[in-house]
C-alpha cells in the first residue's frame, strides 16, 4: 500500500512529530535507503556516532526504529514515509537487508500466532458449554448491577432534591466515591457516566444545561437496569454495552452474519484515559453505505496490533454487535487489498437528511453519544469568531473543530462545496474527514483526566 503524505500525517502522534519527520524527508540524512514490495527501510544518521535503522511495513503499516523515542511513529519513521511518498525516486528497489527483513519475519509469525490462537479460541467456542452455569452466572452479575443502579438511583434522586449550584465546588471524592461502588458493583460503565457527570460540572459557563442532560441519561441507565428482563433483546444489548458488560467478542462473530463491503476509513479519534487509549475508527461501505464502528484498546501508548489508516479502504467482512440501531463491529478477516480510497464517500444531501437518520438512531438508541454523519455539498464559513458549516439548503450547524484544523479545511475546500465526515456528539458536529482531490483526515486526539 502507498500512503499518501495527508495518510502519513494521520498516522503521525503529533504536530510536532509531523514538523520532525518532514525535516527528515531528505536523501542527505539518509546514508542507506532502499525499499521491497510491502517494506521501506533506512538508516538515519542521527546525534550519535552509529545511524538509526529504520523499517516500515506497508502491510500494516508499522514501523521499527532503533532510535529511544517512545512516540510511535517516531520522527524517523514520518521521515522515512514522507521521503519514499514524495521522493520515490530517492528509495531504490532491492533486498532488504537482514536486521529489517527478520524484523517483518518476526511481524508475520506474531500475526500467524494470533491467527492460530483465534482459531484455537473458535475451536474451544465450539465445545459443549453448561448453559446451567452460564446462566447463573449471568443472573449473579445482573443481580449486583441492579444492587449498584438501585444505588445510584437514590444518590441521583438525593441530588436533585438538595441543588446542584455546589457542584463545580465539591471534591473529587463527592463523585468517586460512588463510582467506586459502581465498579464493586461490576457496572462500570455507570462509573464512566458519574465520570462525565463530573467532567461537565467543572466545564465552566453552561454546565449545568449539560450536567442536567447528563442527569436524565443516568437515570435512563438506572431505570433500563431496573426494567431489564421486560426490554426487547436488541435493548438490553445497548443497556449491556453502556453499563460496561458488552458480549464477548468471540460470542459476536459466531452469532452475526457478516457483512462484507469495500470499506472506506473515514474517521478516526483517540481519547486517553489514566494512560488508557481508546481508538474510535469510523468505516462506511462503499456499496452499502452503512457506517461501522471499530473500538480498540491499548494500554500505555497509542501503539496499537492493527494500525488502520485515515483515507484508506481496504476489502473485508465486519460482524456488527447486536443492537437497536448497529453500529459498532468487529473485522471478520484482516483487512485485505488496502489502498487509498479513489473516490468520494457515500453521503447525504444536506444536513436535514443527516438529522433525520441521527433521530432514527436516537429512537431506537437513546444512549448513544457518537454518530456518524456524511454530507455533501457543504461550506466552511467563518462568523466573527465562530465556525459554521453551510450545505446546500443553506442550512448552517456550528462545527466543533480546533481553529488551526478549521483553517486548513477552509483551504482545503477553497471555498466550494465538498464532502465532509464527522461524528455528532454534545459539543456538535466534529469534522473527521473530507473529500477535495482526495481524501483527507483530520485525525482527533482528546485527554481527559
Amino acid at each position: 500500500m502507498n500512503l499518501t503524505s495527508e495518510q502519513i500525517v494521520a498516522l503521525a502522534p503529533d504536530a510536532a512529530s509531523v514538523k520532525a519527520g518532514r525535516g527528515l524527508a531528505h536523501p542527505a540524512k539518509w546514508p542507506a535507503l532502499g525499499q521491497s514490495d510491502t517494506l521501506v527501510w533506512g538508516e538515519c544518521q542521527g546525534s550519535g556516532g552509529k545511524p538509526y535503522q529504520v523499517a516500515v511495513d506497508l502491510d500494516g503499516p508499522a514501523c521499527k526504529c532503533t532510535c529511544p523515542s517512545r512516540k510511535f511513529p517516531c520522527k524517523h519513521g514520518l521521515g522515512l514515509l514522507f521521503l519514499t511518498a514524495e521522493q520515490p525516486a530517492a528509495v531504490k528497489t532491492g533486498d532488504p537487508p537482514p536486521w529489517a527483513a527478520d524484523w517483518r519475519a518476526a511481524r508475520r509469525a506474531k500475526a500467524e500466532k494470533a491467527t492460530a490462537a483465534s482459531a484455537g479460541k473458535a475451536e474451544k467456542k465450539d465445545r459443549p458449554v453448561d448453559a446451567g452455569a452460564a446462566t447463573q452466572r449471568t443472573a449473579r452479575r445482573l443481580a449486583q448491577m441492579r444492587e449498584g443502579g438501585a444505588e445510584l438511583a437514590l444518590w441521583l434522586a438525593d441530588q436533585v432534591r438538595q441543588g446542584l449550584a455546589a457542584w463545580p465546588q465539591q471534591p473529587a471524592s463527592f463523585f468517586r466515591g460512588i463510582a467506586a461502588r459502581m465498579v464493586d458493583a461490576k457496572a462500570p460503565g455507570l462509573a464512566a457516566e458519574i465520570a462525565r457527570l463530573e467532567t461537565q460540572a467543572r466545564s465552566g459557563d453552561g454546565w449545568p444545561q449539560r450536567a442536567l442532560g447528563q442527569l436524565g441519561r443516568m437515570h435512563l441507565l438506572t431505570e433500563g437496569l431496573r426494567r431489564f428482563e421486560t426490554l426487547p433483546a436488541p435493548v438490553q444489548a445497548d443497556l449491556r454495552a453502556w453499563l460496561g458488560w458488552p458480549l464477548d467478542q468471540e460470542d459476536v462473530l459466531a452469532a452475526a452474519a457478516p457483512v462484507a463491503d469495500d470499506w472506506d476509513i473515514v474517521g478516526q479519534v483517540f481519547t486517553e484515559r489514566d494512560r488508557l487509549w481508546e481508538r474510535r475508527t469510523w468505516l462506511l461501505g462503499r456499496n452499502s453505505a452503512k457506517p461501522a464502528l471499530l473500538l480498540d484498546y491499548q494500554h500505555g501508548q497509542r501503539n496499537f496490533a492493527m494500525p488502520l489508516t485515515v483515507g484508506a479502504r481496504f476489502q473485508t467482512a465486519l460482524a456488527f454487535y447486536p443492537a437497536a440501531w448497529p453500529l459498532r463491529a468487529l473485522l471478520v478477516d484482516p483487512p485485505q487489498s488496502a489502498s487509498p480510497a479513489r473516490d468520494p464517500f457515500a453521503a447525504h444531501p444536506d444536513f436535514a437528511a443527516a438529522l433525520a437518520e441521527r433521530a432514527q438512531a436516537l429512537a431506537a438508541n437513546p444512549w448513544l453519544l457518537a454518530y456518524p454523519c456524511a454530507v455533501t455539498g457543504v461550506i466552511p464559513v467563518r462568523r466573527e469568531r465562530f465556525w459554521r458549516l453551510r450545505d446546500a439548503a443553506g442550512v448552517e450547524q456550528p462545527l466543533h473543530m480546533a481553529e488551526r484544523d478549521a483553517w486548513t479545511l477552509l483551504a482545503i475546500s477553497g471555498g466550494q462545496p465538498l464532502p465532509l465526515f464527522g461524528e455528532w456528539n454534545d459539543g456538535g458536529l466534529r469534522v473527521l474527514g473530507c473529500w477535495a482531490d482526495g481524501f483527507h483526515g483530520f485525525v482527533t486526539t482528546m485527554m481527559t483526566s
